[in-house]
């Protein structure tokens, strides 16, 4: 269990990584030659949610005086999130944005799961 506990905090921690780094390198994100501002408009937005939402789902396991239902609530909504984003994954034909999110979504399932 505490090993699903550290693979749910580290893929979370790979999402607010990738997710600060495209507010930097946001073509990353749109594969555009030349940012707009509204590419950037749109990574700042992705950023707000992505950096808070995965600090909750990275440190919320590790609270033992928070009931299981909220801890597993949590969890399916971040493995939902993944599960979204590898459905726009498989439209735009892009590899790593299916295999990432689908190991993400395993990952926070599982933990819900055994939680």
């Amino acid at each position: 269990m505490i090993v699903l506990l550290f693979l749910n905090a580290f893929a979370s921690l790979i999402s607010i990584i990738s997710s600060i780094l495209v507010l930097f390198y946001p073509q990353w994100m749109s594969k555009s030659q030349e940012v707009s501002t509204g590419e950037r408009f749109f990574t700042q937005m992705y950023a707000a949610r992505a950096v808070p939402f995965g600090l909750i789902v990275a440190i919320v396991p590790f609270i033992t005086n928070i009931d299981n239902t909220v801890v597993k609530i949590v969890l399916s909504t971040a493995m939902t999130i993944q599960i979204i984003d590898v459905i726009i994954g498989f439209k735009r034909k892009e590899i790593p944005m299916i295999i990432g999110p689908s190991i993400a979504a395993t990952i926070h399932g599982l933990t819900a799961w055994y939680i």
